[in-house]
């Protein structure tokens, strides 16, 4: 076995162990360094690319010792096209996931049952894998301090360096700085969309009536302008400006108005804004980097 996956394993037994023993704390402190050492392994054997990601998966579901649980398998054979073809997964394709604590048994679907089916522990055990950690619980004060916060971080960013360099990627298809903002120009426009829909309708498809023919029920995508680097800055600050100053306004039960989303399911003012000013956080580094000419985590 690899030596880092031995060490993961490990990590993860002793903590196991450790709550056993009532020990939570100490246990926390391992999780976290199995999470580290998950983070960086997968991170460093990760597939790059559209068709190499669906080919591994494609090996995945046909190798016999990958062992996966069952009902796993038939739903993944059928997403490696999706994949290779960017095509959105909906969550008709892969319904919601749910793992029990207690002996890490594995339930797909909606309709929870009272208790574990295999362990007999009280639903409450059962953990959901949601699909990004955007779309996380969120405090409302973080979430409009972290939209407020945004523009001030992406101009600190791009502060001194000229529009060329900003154009310029940091190596051969990395995105570059500018890139980087229309990425987060579309995601901006797409949100503002998306808070005036759920406040003004009842139960929005949130797929149905898209901002573009092409808007992608994934929510991935970028505004290519055209535009110097400077120009697509001003665009994301202000709609910013624009959607913070709404929600500012907004009484305590509007937070928590609702529409229906083909790959996230039900979702709510709070979360939407929560996953895009998460999603502006996860490029941030991206951004920074770009603007030196370099990528995250090396020397320019």
């Amino acid at each position: 076995m690899d030596a880092r996956l031995e060490r993961i394993g490990r990590y993860a037994a002793v903590a196991r162990g450790l709550e056993r023993e009532g020990a939570y704390n100490a246990a926390k402190l391992l999780r976290a360094a199995m999470k580290r050492e998950l983070v960086r392994y997968a991170e460093a054997e990760a597939p790059s690319g559209s068709p190499s990601a669906a080919a591994a998966l494609e090996t995945l579901v046909a190798d016999p010792s990958a062992d996966l649980p069952g009902g796993l398998a038939p739903l993944l054979a059928g997403l490696p096209a999706a994949v290779r073809e960017g095509r959105t997964i909906s969550l008709a394709d892969a319904p919601r996931v749910r793992v029990c604590r207690v002996c890490g048994h594995l339930f797909l679907g909606d309709d929870v049952p009272g208790a574990c089916p295999e362990c007999e522990a009280p639903a409450l055990s059962l953990q959901e894998e949601l699909p990004v950690w955007y779309l996380e619980p969120a405090d409302r004060g973080a979430i409009m301090a972290a939209l407020a916060a945004g523009p001030r971080h992406l101009a600190v960013a791009l502060h001194g360096r000229a529009d060329e360099d900003l154009a310029r990627p940091p190596a051969p298809g990395e995105w570059s700085a500018v890139q980087a903002l229309e990425h987060l120009l579309y995601s901006e426009e797409l949100l503002a969309d998306r808070i005036e829909r759920l406040l003004a309708e009842p139960e929005p498809d949130l797929a149905a009536a898209a901002v573009w023919a092409d808007t992608p029920a994934s929510d991935e995508g970028s505004a290519t302008t055209g535009e110097t680097a400077s120009a697509v800055m001003a665009r994301v600050s202000a709609l910013r400006h624009a959607t913070v100053t709404r929600l500012a306004g907004l009484p305590e039960p509007d937070w928590g108005r609702a529409g229906n989303h083909p790959e996230w399911g039900r979702v709510t003012v709070l979360s939407q804004a929560a996953y895009f000013a998460r999603h502006e956080a996860s490029h941030l580094a991206q951004l920074v980097a770009a603007a030196q000419g370099r990528l995250p985590g090396r020397e320019a």
